[in-house]
This record gives structure tokens, sequence and C-alpha cells, in this order.
């Protein structure tokens, strides 16, 4: 089951950060897929690929058929929620934030770096090691990061073009670093800043997450519903609720970034 926050279709240009805290059915259905082609390579276990046209992905396609639209686009004037409160800052300790399993196969790259463009579309994909045997270069996926052509908007502080706006061509080295234990990940440069009709988009993935995620010595089944992707403007900062697409059945959770920071799976 796919779920968005308010369980209501939204544009790409409404898309708002005070969202309510449940989860509920939803009918998003504008993921970018469709046609790519395999780029360069940032880093062993990174791969970055040049997204083409704008289509449905097949999962979510299947999905949308499922419920026939239900909820989606009616003709009755109805324009999706409205004005929703400021979104909730919980601090670090009253969170349970998710960690790799022991089982958990390691990850190929940890750090990698990347050159975005204005003016081009990007996606980059981190894996896990493949299985003992396998034939594949790749496990599974852990986390993927995309960039419409017209994302980039401003350059972050401490960059020589600080505050100024990106131009077509313009390029900004982008850093991803994975926590060793932790479902994390730092995105850098710190405040680098993306259009709100355009913004970046995170997932990541909790397949490979140890269940007992309370740390008592069991397993947490109850819990799972209360997963969430949260965002922490700098190191010892309070923790905001970002998570606005979550899809149970893939566990994976998807974010949408109008800036760089820390981002974290936690109860």
């Amino acid at each position: 089951m796919i779920y968005m926050r308010n369980g209501a279709c939204r544009s790409e240009s409404t898309r708002d950060r005070g969202l309510p805290l449940q989860w509920e059915p939803g009918c998003l259905i504008s993921e970018r897929g469709g046609a790519m082609r395999f780029g360069r390579t940032a880093g062993s276990g990174a791969k970055i690929r040049g997204v083409g046209a704008r289509a449905i992905r097949p999962a979510l396609l299947a999905v949308m058929v499922a419920w026939g639209l239900a909820g989606c686009g009616t003709d009755d004037g109805a324009t999706g929620p409205g004005p929703q409160p400021p979104a909730e800052e919980v601090p670090e300790g009253d969170l349970l934030f998710l960690r790799q399993s022991g089982n958990a196969p390691p990850l190929l790259t940890r750090d990698t770096t990347l050159v975005a463009t204005r003016g081009e579309d990007l996606r980059l994909e981190l894996f896990y090691e493949p299985e003992p045997g396998s034939d594949d270069d790749t496990g599974e996926r852990f986390l993927e990061f995309e960039l419409d052509k017209e994302s980039l908007l401003r350059y972050p502080p401490g960059h020589p073009r600080a505050g100024q706006t990106f131009a077509d061509g313009d390029t900004i080295t982008i850093r991803i670093r994975v926590d060793e234990a932790e479902i994390l990940a730092t995105l850098e440069p710190s405040g680098l800043e993306f259009e709100a009709d355009r913004p970046a988009e995170l997932e990541l993935r909790y397949g490979n997450a140890d269940d007992d995620y309370d740390e008592d010595g069991d397993s947490d089944p109850e819990l799972e519903d209360d997963i969430d992707l949260w965002r922490q403007e700098q190191v010892g900062d309070p923790w905001t609720r970002v998570g606005e697409i979550k899809d149970a059945d893939e566990d994976r959770i998807r974010a949408f970034l109008t800036s760089f920071s820390r981002y974290a799976l936690a109860i």
C-alpha cells in the first residue's frame, strides 16, 4: 500500500512542508521513471542516471489501476488540503532511529560525490552488496536521489557564489554520506536550495532495518506504521517530519527537499 500525507491528491506545485502526522492511503502517481540511460558512476556502488521523459513507474501504475483513480482529480471543485499547521519539531532524544540489521549486507558505498547541472535531470542510486554467489553487480536499492533539470535554485552559504541563483549550465558538486549504523544520510553542501515547485527528491528504504526498533530484545511490528522520514538542520537540532509518500509494501519513504541537511528514518 502506498500512503501520503492527508491521503489527498496534490500537484507538484502545491506540496507543503507543514503536514499532519497521519499516513493515509494516497494517490500521487507522478514519480519520475520511464526511459533512462546509464551515465557516469559516482564511486563504487553508486549509479547516476540521466532521467528521460517523465512517466509513471510500473509499480505505481499497477496501484493506480487497482484503485481506479479513487479519490483523485474530481470535478466537484475539490483542490486537496488547505493550509496546514507548522511542522512539528521533535527533540532527538524522543525519536527511535532505525538501524541497519546485523544481517543486512554492507552498502557498496557510504560516501559518494557527483556534479549536478542546472538544465539536466539527475538520478543517483545507492545499493547494498549483492548476495554471495549472485551474478548481479548490486544488491537491493537503499537510497535514491533525484533532481529535475529545473531543481537547482540558489548556491549555499560558504560557496564563492553564495546566495546567487543558478542559470542553465551552472554546476555544483553534491556529496551524499550514509551513516554506518543508522539509516541516516547527510546531503551536502548544507543550505543548497531547490525550487519549491521542482524540489529534489530523496527516498530511503528500510527493508534491511533491525526490527527491534526500541532495542528491548524483540521485534516490534506494531511500530512499523510509525516509521517516517525526518530532517535535521544541524547536528544537535530538533528533527522535523518530512516524509510525504510511504510505500509500505516496498518499505520505502520519499520526501521532497527544498534544501540540503541530514535525513533519517525514525519512529
